[in-house]
């Protein structure tokens, strides 16, 4: 057991590092101390080819567990300026976003623009999708449900847009990692309790809002595997995955296979990597 847990451990920490100016694959990449509804242009032009590059592997990684037909319906929850649709639009996939910020959906017009391709942004919220019934095969938010009003109905609203066999992808802010990017000046902060969260960040967007990127909705919901499982499961999701699950499906390099195969061993081995690996990620199939 002790040779297992060392070998584990060194695999955990060899999936985790990364060269400079790479991320892990479908690892918390949006997750900035600036709001990202509140990039500028400039900003979200110059940040293109690395958003293109995640999209893709990201939308890679989700067909490796679930089939996604060419062609498909995709929306976007938390949309900001649109870079993910845009990724989706180059791709060939049909793809919406939403988002409730005007300024961001007025850079998303300007990306449209720019790109020369069309960008269908609209306003809404996780917690009211303005959709009908069954109608995506993909929903997909990243650093947005840790923000929501309700994540009850926003998960709900996410399973009821989602056509039988669709995938609902979401990355969020996890319980488990002592590091985030929620709140600047607070060490440890994935560890506090949530209560103990909560009034940290209502706090901080009364007082000291420059901690939180200056937005209007911090990070009120943080996630645990088993909290994530539950909740998905009572709203009606089969099977659910976690970052780990997803990387091992698509992973080829011969090192970070092996690793992403130790770390899947066990719930004590992810257990380890959760905690050593900031945010979450989870794929649901309804």
């Amino acid at each position: 057991m002790d040779k297992l847990t060392s070998a584990a451990k060194r695999a955990i920490v060899h999936s985790l590092k990364v060269k400079k100016g790479e991320r892990l694959l479908l690892g918390t990449d949006r997750q900035k101390m600036k709001a990202e509804e509140t990039k500028s242009f400039e900003e979200v032009v110059a940040g293109l080819p690395v958003e293109f590059a995640l999209s893709e592997k990201r939308l890679k990684g989700i067909s490796r567990i679930t089939h996604v037909p060419p062609g498909a319906a995709i929306l976007d929850i938390g949309a900001a300026q649109g870079e993910f649709v845009a990724a989706c639009v180059k791709l060939g996939y049909r793809a919406v976003g939403l988002e409730p910020w005007e300024q961001a959906r007025t850079t998303a017009a300007q990306l449209s623009e720019y790109l020369s391709i069309p960008l269908d942004i609209r306003e809404g919220s996780a917690e009211s999708l303005p959709f009908e019934d069954a109608v995506f095969d993909v929903v997909h938010s990243t650093s947005v449900l840790e923000h929501v009003v309700n994540l009850e109905a926003s998960i709900s609203e996410a399973f009821r847009v989602l056509k039988p066999g669709g995938v609902f992808y979401f990355n969020s802010a996890s319980s488990l990692c002592p590091q985030q990017s929620e709140i600047k000046g607070f060490p440890l902060f994935g560890w506090y309790p949530d209560r103990l969260k909560i009034r940290i960040m209502e706090w901080a967007k009364q007082n000291r809002p420059a901690l939180i990127g200056y937005t209007e909705h911090p990070a009120i919901h943080w996630f645990t595997p088993w909290k994530a499982r539950r909740i998905l499961r009572e709203h009606g999701f089969t099977n659910v995955y976690d970052r780990w699950d997803i990387s091992r499906a698509c992973e080829t390099e011969r090192y970070r296979a092996f690793a992403f195969r130790t770390i899947t061993l066990g719930r004590f081995t992810k257990f380890l990597a959760d905690v050593m690996r900031q945010g979450c990620n989870y794929a649901a199939i309804k």
